[in-house]
Protein backbone atom coordinates (compact mmCIF):
# COMPACT_ATOMS: atom_id res chain seq x y z
CA UNK A 1 0.00 0.00 0.00
CA UNK A 2 3.12 2.08 1.15
CA UNK A 3 4.68 2.22 -2.48
CA UNK A 4 1.64 2.88 -4.26
CA UNK A 5 1.39 5.97 -2.50
CA UNK A 6 4.61 7.23 -3.08
CA UNK A 7 3.79 6.34 -6.57
CA UNK A 8 0.66 8.38 -6.73
CA UNK A 9 2.66 11.50 -4.67
CA UNK A 10 5.68 11.55 -6.92
CA UNK A 11 3.10 11.28 -9.98
CA UNK A 12 1.54 14.20 -8.20
CA UNK A 13 4.53 16.81 -7.31
CA UNK A 14 5.27 16.00 -11.15
CA UNK A 15 1.47 17.08 -12.23
CA UNK A 16 2.22 20.25 -10.28
CA UNK A 17 5.36 21.19 -11.63
CA UNK A 18 3.60 21.16 -14.99
CA UNK A 19 1.20 22.93 -14.08
CA UNK A 20 2.94 25.76 -13.12
CA UNK A 21 5.99 25.66 -14.45
CA UNK A 22 4.95 24.67 -18.28
CA UNK A 23 4.25 28.04 -19.51
CA UNK A 24 6.51 29.66 -18.18
CA UNK A 25 9.28 28.87 -20.92
CA UNK A 26 6.86 30.28 -23.57
CA UNK A 27 5.24 33.39 -22.07
CA UNK A 28 6.96 35.62 -23.26
CA UNK A 29 6.04 34.05 -26.88
CA UNK A 30 2.47 34.47 -26.11
CA UNK A 31 2.84 38.00 -23.88
CA UNK A 32 4.30 39.47 -27.16
CA UNK A 33 2.19 38.27 -29.69
CA UNK A 34 4.37 36.11 -31.65
CA UNK A 35 2.03 33.14 -31.77
CA UNK A 36 -0.56 32.03 -30.44
CA UNK A 37 -1.43 29.67 -26.92
CA UNK A 38 -2.04 26.29 -27.73
CA UNK A 39 0.99 27.18 -30.17
CA UNK A 40 2.99 27.96 -27.26
CA UNK A 41 2.05 25.53 -25.30
CA UNK A 42 2.52 22.86 -27.09
CA UNK A 43 6.37 24.07 -28.28
CA UNK A 44 6.54 24.24 -24.44
CA UNK A 45 5.34 20.75 -24.03
CA UNK A 46 7.59 19.27 -26.69
CA UNK A 47 10.85 20.82 -25.18
CA UNK A 48 10.18 20.24 -21.68
CA UNK A 49 9.89 16.61 -22.56
CA UNK A 50 13.32 16.80 -24.49
CA UNK A 51 14.75 18.18 -21.36
CA UNK A 52 12.92 15.35 -19.38
CA UNK A 53 14.53 12.25 -21.38
CA UNK A 54 18.03 14.45 -21.51
CA UNK A 55 17.67 14.40 -18.05
CA UNK A 56 18.11 10.07 -17.91
CA UNK A 57 21.60 10.72 -18.98
CA UNK A 58 22.56 13.87 -17.58
CA UNK A 59 21.47 14.36 -14.26
CA UNK A 60 22.60 11.64 -11.93
CA UNK A 61 23.88 14.35 -9.65
CA UNK A 62 20.88 16.63 -8.82
CA UNK A 63 18.62 13.14 -8.33
CA UNK A 64 20.99 12.13 -5.86
CA UNK A 65 21.28 15.95 -4.33
CA UNK A 66 17.21 15.82 -3.97
CA UNK A 67 17.17 12.38 -2.59
CA UNK A 68 18.27 14.23 0.60
CA UNK A 69 21.52 12.67 0.90
CA UNK A 70 23.90 14.85 3.48
CA UNK A 71 20.88 17.00 4.48
CA UNK A 72 19.18 14.68 6.56
CA UNK A 73 20.56 10.63 7.78
CA UNK A 74 20.92 8.14 5.46
CA UNK A 75 18.19 5.96 7.51
CA UNK A 76 15.64 8.67 6.95
CA UNK A 77 16.31 8.96 3.39
CA UNK A 78 15.47 5.16 3.25
CA UNK A 79 12.56 5.75 5.01
CA UNK A 80 8.34 5.28 2.96
CA UNK A 81 7.29 7.75 5.05
CA UNK A 82 9.88 10.83 4.63
CA UNK A 83 9.59 10.41 0.77
CA UNK A 84 5.90 10.13 0.93
CA UNK A 85 5.71 13.57 3.22
CA UNK A 86 8.82 15.38 0.82
CA UNK A 87 6.70 14.53 -2.08
CA UNK A 88 2.90 15.39 -0.83
CA UNK A 89 4.33 18.68 0.27
CA UNK A 90 6.22 19.65 -2.29
CA UNK A 91 3.28 18.74 -4.46
CA UNK A 92 0.73 20.60 -2.07
CA UNK A 93 2.37 23.66 -1.98
CA UNK A 94 3.00 24.17 -5.48
CA UNK A 95 -0.28 22.82 -7.18
CA UNK A 96 -1.82 25.95 -4.22
CA UNK A 97 0.66 28.38 -5.59
CA UNK A 98 -0.47 27.59 -9.39
CA UNK A 99 -4.33 27.65 -8.07
CA UNK A 100 -3.79 30.84 -6.40
CA UNK A 101 -1.81 32.99 -9.04
CA UNK A 102 1.49 32.87 -7.17
CA UNK A 103 4.58 32.27 -8.96
CA UNK A 104 6.85 29.52 -6.85
CA UNK A 105 9.84 27.44 -7.80
CA UNK A 106 8.87 23.43 -7.61
CA UNK A 107 12.94 23.76 -5.89
CA UNK A 108 12.33 26.19 -3.33
CA UNK A 109 8.87 23.93 -2.92
CA UNK A 110 11.23 20.73 -2.80
CA UNK A 111 14.01 22.07 -0.29
CA UNK A 112 11.41 23.10 1.91
CA UNK A 113 9.68 19.87 2.27
CA UNK A 114 12.74 18.02 2.23
CA UNK A 115 14.26 20.26 5.12
CA UNK A 116 10.81 20.49 7.28
CA UNK A 117 10.09 16.61 6.60
CA UNK A 118 13.98 16.61 8.44
CA UNK A 119 12.74 18.49 11.07
CA UNK A 120 9.77 17.05 12.43
CA UNK A 121 10.93 13.10 11.99
CA UNK A 122 13.74 14.42 14.73
CA UNK A 123 15.68 16.88 16.61
CA UNK A 124 18.62 17.99 14.64
CA UNK A 125 18.25 15.49 11.71
CA UNK A 126 18.78 18.27 9.22
CA UNK A 127 22.71 19.16 8.02
CA UNK A 128 22.11 23.05 7.85
CA UNK A 129 25.89 23.31 6.86
CA UNK A 130 24.71 21.52 3.81
CA UNK A 131 21.25 23.12 3.43
CA UNK A 132 23.65 26.55 2.89
CA UNK A 133 25.82 25.68 0.82
CA UNK A 134 24.06 22.87 -2.01
CA UNK A 135 20.36 24.38 -1.46
CA UNK A 136 20.24 28.65 -0.33
CA UNK A 137 23.37 29.81 -2.09
CA UNK A 138 22.53 28.70 -5.33
CA UNK A 139 18.84 29.38 -5.01
CA UNK A 140 20.49 32.94 -4.31
CA UNK A 141 23.09 33.16 -6.88
CA UNK A 142 21.38 32.00 -9.84
CA UNK A 143 18.83 34.82 -10.20
CA UNK A 144 21.74 37.29 -9.69
CA UNK A 145 23.29 35.76 -12.11
CA UNK A 146 20.41 35.19 -14.55
CA UNK A 147 19.98 39.37 -13.89
CA UNK A 148 23.32 39.98 -14.90
CA UNK A 149 23.74 37.36 -18.09
CA UNK A 150 20.16 38.41 -19.18
CA UNK A 151 21.31 42.26 -19.57
CA UNK A 152 25.06 42.27 -21.35
CA UNK A 153 22.81 40.02 -23.72
CA UNK A 154 20.23 42.69 -24.18
CA UNK A 155 23.18 45.47 -24.61
CA UNK A 156 24.78 43.21 -26.78
CA UNK A 157 21.88 42.16 -29.26
CA UNK A 158 20.49 45.83 -28.82
CA UNK A 159 24.49 47.70 -30.02
CA UNK A 160 24.42 44.71 -33.02
CA UNK A 161 20.36 45.67 -33.79
CA UNK A 162 21.25 49.09 -34.19
CA UNK A 163 24.80 48.52 -36.11
CA UNK A 164 23.10 46.21 -38.26
CA UNK A 165 20.64 49.41 -39.58
CA UNK A 166 17.56 47.48 -37.90
CA UNK A 167 14.95 49.89 -37.00
CA UNK A 168 11.55 49.39 -34.82
CA UNK A 169 8.13 49.83 -36.82
CA UNK A 170 5.23 50.43 -35.22
CA UNK A 171 1.83 49.66 -36.25
CA UNK A 172 -1.66 52.64 -36.95
CA UNK A 173 -4.70 50.35 -37.75
CA UNK A 174 -7.09 52.11 -40.00
CA UNK A 175 -10.32 50.98 -41.73
CA UNK A 176 -14.20 51.68 -41.79
CA UNK A 177 -15.93 51.19 -39.24
CA UNK A 178 -19.76 50.65 -38.64
CA UNK A 179 -21.32 52.57 -36.33
CA UNK A 180 -25.47 52.56 -35.18
CA UNK A 181 -26.53 56.47 -34.82
CA UNK A 182 -29.88 58.09 -33.57
CA UNK A 183 -31.38 59.76 -36.89
CA UNK A 184 -34.19 62.03 -37.03
CA UNK A 185 -36.97 61.04 -38.70
CA UNK A 186 -39.92 62.68 -40.72
CA UNK A 187 -42.50 62.30 -37.76
CA UNK A 188 -40.21 63.11 -35.40
CA UNK A 189 -39.37 60.82 -34.03
CA UNK A 190 -35.63 59.20 -33.87
CA UNK A 191 -34.14 55.70 -35.43
CA UNK A 192 -31.31 53.92 -34.99
CA UNK A 193 -29.27 53.30 -38.63
CA UNK A 194 -26.07 52.07 -39.69
CA UNK A 195 -24.01 54.05 -40.90
CA UNK A 196 -20.05 53.55 -42.07
CA UNK A 197 -17.03 55.53 -40.86
CA UNK A 198 -13.62 56.26 -41.55
CA UNK A 199 -11.77 55.23 -37.94
CA UNK A 200 -8.07 55.30 -37.47
CA UNK A 201 -7.14 53.42 -33.48
CA UNK A 202 -3.70 54.41 -32.08
CA UNK A 203 -2.84 52.66 -29.32
CA UNK A 204 -0.05 52.18 -26.48
CA UNK A 205 3.28 50.59 -27.90
CA UNK A 206 2.51 47.58 -25.75
CA UNK A 207 -1.10 46.97 -27.49
CA UNK A 208 0.51 47.16 -30.93
CA UNK A 209 2.25 45.25 -33.18
CA UNK A 210 6.15 46.07 -32.99
CA UNK A 211 8.04 45.11 -35.78
CA UNK A 212 11.06 45.39 -36.94
CA UNK A 213 11.97 46.60 -40.56
CA UNK A 214 15.42 45.79 -42.63
CA UNK A 215 17.73 42.69 -42.83
CA UNK A 216 20.45 40.29 -41.09
CA UNK A 217 22.58 38.33 -43.47
CA UNK A 218 19.89 38.43 -46.26
CA UNK A 219 16.99 37.13 -44.05
CA UNK A 220 13.73 39.52 -42.74
CA UNK A 221 15.01 40.58 -39.18
CA UNK A 222 11.35 40.52 -37.83
CA UNK A 223 10.77 36.99 -38.93
CA UNK A 224 14.53 36.26 -37.56
CA UNK A 225 14.17 37.91 -34.35
CA UNK A 226 10.49 35.97 -34.18
CA UNK A 227 12.60 32.43 -34.57
CA UNK A 228 15.45 33.20 -31.83
CA UNK A 229 12.59 33.96 -29.75
CA UNK A 230 11.18 30.51 -30.36
CA UNK A 231 14.84 28.79 -29.84
CA UNK A 232 15.32 30.56 -27.25
CA UNK A 233 11.96 29.84 -25.65
CA UNK A 234 11.94 26.48 -26.37
CA UNK A 235 15.73 26.26 -24.37
CA UNK A 236 14.27 27.53 -21.31
CA UNK A 237 11.58 25.15 -21.24
CA UNK A 238 14.59 22.30 -22.17
CA UNK A 239 16.37 23.36 -19.41
CA UNK A 240 13.28 23.67 -16.73
CA UNK A 241 12.59 19.82 -18.43
CA UNK A 242 16.46 18.87 -17.51
CA UNK A 243 16.50 20.40 -14.17
CA UNK A 244 13.26 19.68 -12.51
CA UNK A 245 12.41 16.09 -13.83
CA UNK A 246 15.04 14.45 -11.47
Amino acid sequence: MLPALIFLAVCFLAYSNGANDNFKGVASLFGSRTCGYRTAISWATVATFAGSVAALFLAQTLLKKFSGKGLVPDALIASPQFVLAVAFGAGATVILATLLGFPISTTHGLTGALVGAGLASSAGAVNFAMLGKAFVMPLILSPLLAVATGGAIYVAFRFARLRLGVTKEMCVCAGVEQLVLPLPQPNGVFAAQTLPTISVAVDNPSACAQRYSGSVLGMNAGRLLDSLHFVSAGAVSFARGLNDTP
